[in-house]
């Protein structure tokens, strides 16, 4: 199947721009998820929160905000950027100048000294949203290269090998960065722990590998030449959004999984951005605690959906997707239900309920790759014959538009409640609610459509 997805080219493709310009277009995964897991997820995040800030629910809530307004600006932004580009070409030119905002804010990190004055904060805040803002929008565009690197039917193959070639890397990177700088007591180039340089210098590396993964696109990918063509903006964005009302109108049975979509997906979403944030904050884990259970999460993650696949292929993509979702409530009510140790531990995971944390861990991260997996099945079985590329867009539209939702929940629930646990709980919340409005949408079936 690789030999076949490298090899194979289109009547409309050239094969000058076949196999080398999808391997540009994987390689660029890497370097996102790098800045995914060490940056938005598992060490850069609650060494922010909970040292930088100096107290987990005041950092919880900022990194709320933060969230909710790069969510804004990408859902404008990424509207904006990808209906311009469709018409004026430069593709790779603006994904460059994202690379490197991004970039530039990642290696900013590397000056977040612990209890930071308010002025630091405040620049931190904005590489932070520099980042968040930077890899969205670069995405939205990489996506938007993919139907010109490969024929139709090999779409979904080599979106898949981007996901999990990211994911490989994901778990690599964390694994190597806990080797060399969480568990030497002098780490890796000779940084000093009680400057907290070893989780400072997350950021550049993050930065540097965002950078060097992105080298390949530009090379090998097609030109994207940029057309010196009148632009209205205003009729190409109200355009894309009076077409997609119109779409969802007249299919009822596929908006309502849109719909529910939307909500469950804002609500892992939060659980990922939040849930090493919240253990920080609970358990005072280092850097160490949280690189293991970013690799726990993400190595579970990647078995559910090979199972998940497995499973969509028997029960069909809602079935599957619904049984995801409750057993990620589970894990994330499990999760939220632990209580702070009563006395400190003296070694890595000594407390029960540390070790009771990595085992819902486990649990959250299983359920995470089917539900997400499965709702591009449960997509491709519902759209009308012909049509999947454009549901495919409407999805991710508006996903993006309320993506918002979520971290702005919780920044409002955590400063209103005082209490990190209580804004966590968004998280189930929107998956509750999503999973009931899921409940109303038809059911797949996968031996019609092999059929």
């Amino acid at each position: 199947m690789t030999a076949e997805l490298f090899n194979e080219t289109s009547p409309t493709h050239r094969v000058r721009h076949g196999r080398a310009a999808r391997l540009g277009w994987i390689l660029y995964a890497p370097g996102n998820e790098t800045i995914n897991v060490l940056l938005l997820y598992f060490i850069m995040a609650p060494y922010l929160t909970n040292v930088v800030v100096g107290d987990g629910v005041a950092g919880q809530t900022l990194w709320g905000w933060i969230s909710a307004l790069g969510a804004i600006i990408v859902a404008i932004g990424g509207q904006v950027l990808g209906s311009a580009t469709d018409v004026i070409g430069g593709q790779k030119r603006f994904i460059a100048g994202l690379v490197a905002l991004a970039g530039t804010g990642a290696a900013a990190l590397w000056f977040a000294v612990p209890n930071a004055e308010t002025t630091l904060l405040v620049l931190m805040s904005l590489a932070t949203l520099a980042i968040m803002v930077g890899t969205e929008l670069a995405g939205v565009l990489h996506n938007a290269m993919l139907p010109a690197l490969a024929p139709r039917h090999m779409v979904g193959r080599l979106s898949g090998t981007s996901i999990a070639t990211g994911i490989a890397w994901g778990l690599t990177v964390l694994g190597t960065y806990i080797v060399l700088f969480m568990v030497p007591d002098m780490p890796f180039l000779g940084l000093d722990k009680a400057l907290h340089e070893h989780d400072r210098i997350s950021g550049p590396i993050a930065g540097a590998a965002l950078v060097l993964f992105a080298i390949p696109l530009m090379l090998l990918t097609p030109a994207t030449p940029i057309r010196r063509v009148c632009l209205p903006i205003r009729r190409l964005t109200l355009g894309v959004v009076a077409e997609t009302y119109r779409s969802m109108r007249a299919h009822p049975r596929i908006s309502r999984f849109i719909i529910a979509r939307m909500i469950y997906q804002d609500g892992i979403a939060v659980a990922l951005a939040f849930g090493s944030i919240y253990a920080a904050g609970h358990f005072g884990w280092d850097g160490l605690e949280l690189g293991i259970f970013g690799m726990v999460v993400l190595g579970s993650s990647a078995i559910g959906a090979f199972i998940g696949g497995k499973v969509d292929d028997h029960i069909g993509a809602k079935r599957t997707i619904v049984s995801a979702l409750m057993i990620l409530l589970a894990g994330i009510l499990g999760l939220v239900s632990i209580p702070a140790p009563t006395e400190a531990g003296t070694g890595f995971l000594a407390t029960p309920q540390e070790q009771l944390f990595i085992a819902f861990a486990c649990v959250l991260g299983v359920s995470i790759g089917p539900a997400q997996g499965s709702g591009r099945s449960l997509m491709a079985r519902l759209a009308p014959a012909g049509e999947a590329g454009r549901w495919f867009g409407i999805m991710a539209l508006t996903g993006n538009a309320v993506a918002f939702t979520g971290p702005l929940l919780v920044a409002i629930v955590t400063d209103a409640t005082d209490s990190q646990r209580l804004g966590l709980m968004v998280s189930p919340a929107l998956i509750f609610i999503g999973l009931l409005v899921l409940l109303g949408v038809e059911n797949d079936n996968p031996v019609s459509q092999a059929a």
